[in-house]
């Protein structure tokens, strides 16, 4: 799932568009780009786009790679994030899919932000790796 999200942290456009059946990494790029070129005009261009941040499993934050996944048909180390960024012009940072999740459990266990959520439903979710968790609630 892609989503632009604006400065106050509301997603305006998103699309999904599965990693499966594209065969190569470079496939599913383009493939993203073409899906994605459409909700960059509607939101005025991509100068609005700050950066791209991508959640992956096997992802190495360090180096914006997916490294051997065994649940993507994409062998080996991909380096997915600079892919995008060739693709885009914009910077992308990419982290294991894991690490995200375990950021915002970190931030739930805290108990000023888990009383703060308690009894609504997370919504959206923006998380910087080692930087931010952005719970969004209703």
């Amino acid at each position: 799932v892609f989503g632009i999200v604006n400065k106050d942290a509301k997603i305006v456009k998103s699309v999904s568009i599965p990693p499966t059946g594209h065969g190569t990494a470079e496939k599913y790029v383009k493939a993203c780009v073409d899906a994605l070129n459409p909700l960059i005009a509607e939101v005025g261009g991509i100068e609005k786009i700050k950066a791209m941040g991508i959640g992956a499993p096997n992802g190495n934050y360090y180096n914006g790679s997916i490294e051997n996944a065994p649940n993507l048909e994409w062998p080996g180390i991909v380096p997915l994030a600079q892919m995008f960024s060739d693709k885009l012009g914009i910077p992308v940072a990419l982290t294991n899919d894991a690490n995200a999740a375990a950021m915002e459990a970190a931030a739930l266990a805290d108990e000023k932000i888990a009383a703060a959520v308690e009894g609504k439903t997370i919504v959206k979710k923006i998380i910087v790796p080692g930087k931010m968790v952005n719970l969004i609630v209703k």
